[in-house]
């Protein structure tokens, strides 16, 4: 019933997005159809994708494609979003810091690797990897982006461990805080699919884990 319910909240936020997109701006149809080949198809780093923020109005709405905002819920909602994108929390969702159970997954330091690298996640619960197959289909491309574009690196890097085909997955950078040459979506002048913040009064977002089953992590 919780996955139905998470699916139900996906789905109307999406559709938010698009509504909320075409009451403001003029949206028309990208000329472009496919995403573009990555020249380095093992990464997953923003400065390396192919998809930025400034020419990711090009690469929207391409079917088989899913994309992805991992920022909180309070931030695609008060700072804007991109229409099209769905918000699905990195941080207190999908993953979160060592010893924390807060998450489908843990990032770790095994093995000497970094927080965040391919290999450093650990699983809370046992149903962690069919949830994450679940909502990011394996068959499809997905295009992330999030506050700098750190999260979105983290994320796919996630996926490549669980089995994902890099090739597919697009790290667009970063939608607040621009890193480097890298400008923020919502700082670029005339851009084509921004939905602009609302102000949220007595809301609050909890995730539930209660009916999973626990890995114990020694």
């Amino acid at each position: 019933m919780k996955r139905i319910l998470f699916f139900f909240i996906v789905a109307s936020a999406m559709l938010y997005s698009l509504a909320s997109c075409a009451k403001n701006k003029t949206v028309s149809a990208p000329d472009i159809r496919a995403l573009p080949a990555k020249t380095k198809p093992e990464s997953m780093l923003m400065s390396e994708s192919p998809i930025k923020p400034d020419n990711i109005d090009n690469y929207l709405f391409i079917e088989n494609t899913v994309y992805i905002d991992l920022r909180s819920p309070e931030a695609f909602y008060k700072e804007g979003h991109i229409a099209g994108f769905t918000n699905i929390p990195f941080y207190g969702y999908i993953a979160d810091f060592p010893n924390s159970d807060k998450a489908l997954f843990s990032l770790t330091r095994k093995g000497g690797l970094y927080l965040g690298d391919t290999g450093s996640f650990e699983a809370n619960y046992k149903e962690a990897a069919d949830i994450l197959n679940d909502i990011f289909p394996k068959n499809k491309a997905i295009v992330a982006i999030s506050t700098a574009g750190v999260e979105s690196c983290y994320f796919l890097n996630l996926l490549v461990q669980s089995g994902y085909n890099p090739e597919k997955l697009y790290n667009a950078g970063s939608f607040t805080t621009g890193m480097g040459s890298d400008p923020a979506y919502r700082m670029l002048p005339d851009v084509k699919y921004l939905v602009d913040g609302i102000e949220l009064y007595d809301t609050a977002i909890n995730y539930s884990f209660q009916n999973l089953t626990k890995i114990n992590i020694p």
